[in-house]
């Protein structure tokens, strides 16, 4: 926007243009809620896993008490310990989470459905951040204490268990993701209770609960498998064992193939498994079984089979397991970011996109438009002609390009921009001639509703005061501003008296653009 002294309706015209630049933003912004709430189903979907897999490890604890209770009994109370450490944190995770719903009226629909103001932030910003921090600090510090409070438990001493140094500790602090600290280096140091709990929206605050909580899940698994690896409770000696399907992907492009590994949590480490999918064996690689299937026809594909252990006593028990991935047909997106259609000789923002792939895969054809990449699958377009213009896309794949999409957009050129004395609008409406005096200069603008943010500036124009009773005076000005001799024309012109403006020329300041404008024609009331 312009810079100096501005007149109160620019000043607004200049708020309305920011905020007509945010509204442009709100696909992108609803994109990204969108991708909060998958990461918070993701956190609350490995989390379940991790929660089969504690019980487990409690488990083989509760079977080892039975059989090897001396040498269990130490590492099962600290076990016990961990997981009571662990609890706490949970309940403190979420009734925080329960309070910062409450706080943006709930979710859409039930508790697995996205939040209902998911991009608000100002209750749980000032919650955090009021009485100098207090509530944030607090925040910060019951993550670093449980941490600490987790890991303790890998200490040596206290009791009959034999840690005798902090190796356990060391490493399972350097596995740990759970942390909340202020970084000392690079550029971003505005804080951790500033980066991660005031400037998220809700759904971005609720996501990074659900990390917390599962990264704490992490930590207290990581810490019971290393106290159950002190007894050798890891051997093949728990009363549950759990199927698991590792795919590494579920979405599929259609002829391409779907390929997941299919093991067994906790296997017997001494043979491979049997691995049946659909009643047939396929290969076992280190006790992991190697399934692909040709993806035909869109929508959701599922699968069965089991997976047959041989027990320490010979026999043979199956586990059985059950998965399901997604089919879909590849298509581009393709929008510009502005609007759709393309204007001639200037820089026509646009993204574009493939699900699935990178911006990196993808290879673009413009004809007739010069389009440059501005990295991240943004790119400007400029178009030299008046013809439309198609965009074809293609994905580069490991077999091969492959043509994805196609958008046309219309080309159009540039409106003129609409000369206008000062603050008043240029409408053919009888102003006051207080108003007109208080003008200073001669504006050229596209108007607010305009996408593009393009800056004219008057260089030149002349001034013209038609009297009723008297000749009319002209008078001749460089640049945009009245001279003294215009303001005193102003001053002495009366009640039905026409003041005119014409030969009004301006320059765009990026592209160069020169351009005439339409007469300003004011009759005095």
């Amino acid at each position: 926007m312009a810079s100096g002294k501005l007149s109160a309706r620019q000043k607004m015209i200049n708020m309305m243009y920011l905020v007509l630049m945010a509204l442009l933003a709100l696909n992108v912004s609803k994109e990204i809620l969108k991708s909060f709430f998958l990461f918070e189903q993701s956190f609350n979907a490995a989390a379940l896993n991790i929660d089969s897999k504690n019980a487990a490890t409690m488990g083989a604890f509760a079977k080892n008490m039975e059989t090897s209770a001396k040498k269990t009994k130490p590492y099962f109370e600290r076990a016990q310990g961990v997981q009571k450490e662990a609890a706490t944190f949970y309940k403190y995770i979420d009734d925080m989470k329960k309070m910062i719903e409450e706080m943006y009226d709930g979710r859409e629909n039930g508790p697995n459905s996205p939040l209902i103001a998911p991009d608000l932030m100002e209750k749980h910003a000032k919650y955090f951040t009021e009485n100098k921090k207090a509530k944030g600090e607090e925040f910060k510090s019951k993550v670093n204490d449980t941490r600490e409070a987790i890991l303790a438990f890998l200490k040596p001493g206290g009791d009959s268990a034999k840690i005798k140094d902090m190796s356990l500790y060391n490493e399972a602090l350097e596995a740990c993701q759970l942390h909340a600290e202020d970084e000392t280096t690079g550029v971003n140091k505005a804080g951790w209770i500033a980066e991660n709990l005031e400037h998220q929206p809700a759904a971005g605050l609720i996501a990074i609960l659900a990390r917390l909580k599962n990264d704490a899940k992490t930590l207290e698994s990581d810490v019971l498998e290393r106290l159950a690896k002190q007894i050798d409770a890891t051997d093949y000696k728990f009363d549950k064992l759990e199927a698991k399907v590792l795919a590494s992907s579920n979405y599929v492009m259609e002829g391409e193939a779907y390929e997941a590994d299919i093991l067994l949590v906790a296997s017997n480490t001494k043979g491979n498994p049997e691995v049946k999918v659909g009643g047939s064996s396929i290969s076992v690689e280190g006790g992991v079984g190697k399934y692909s299937a040709r993806a035909s026809g869109v929508g959701i594909k599922t699968f069965s089979g089991e997976i047959v252990v041989v027990g320490p006593d010979g026999e043979a028990k199956p586990y059985p397991f059950e998965a399901e991935y997604q089919v879909f047909k590849p298509t581009a997106t393709i929008a510009a970011t502005e609007m759709n259609l393309l204007y001639k000789g200037i820089d026509n923002p646009m993204s574009i996109s493939v699900p699935g792939f990178s911006a990196a895969d993808i290879n673009i054809s413009a004809p007739g438009i010069n389009l440059r990449s501005q990295g991240g699958g943004k790119y400007n377009a400029k178009v030299p002609g008046s013809t439309n213009g198609e965009i074809t896309i293609s994905a580069s794949l490991k077999k091969g390009g492959k043509r994805l999409g196609s958008q046309k957009f219309r080309v159009r050129s540039l409106p003129q921009p609409t000369a206008q004395l000062g603050g008043i609008p240029n409408d053919g409406l009888p102003k006051g001639k207080s108003s007109v005096m208080a003008q200073t200069s001669i504006l050229a603008t596209m108007g607010a509703g305009f996408a593009y943010n393009l800056r004219y500036r008057v260089t030149g124009f002349k001034m013209i005061v038609a009297y009723k009773r008297k000749p009319p005076v002209m008078a001749t000005g460089s640049g945009s501003a009245l001279t003294g001799q215009m303001k005193s024309m102003i001053r002495s012109a009366g009640a039905g008296d026409r003041i005119l403006f014409e030969g009004i020329r301006a320059k765009e300041a990026k592209y160069g653009f020169n351009a005439n404008l339409s007469p300003i024609i004011i009759t005095i009331r």
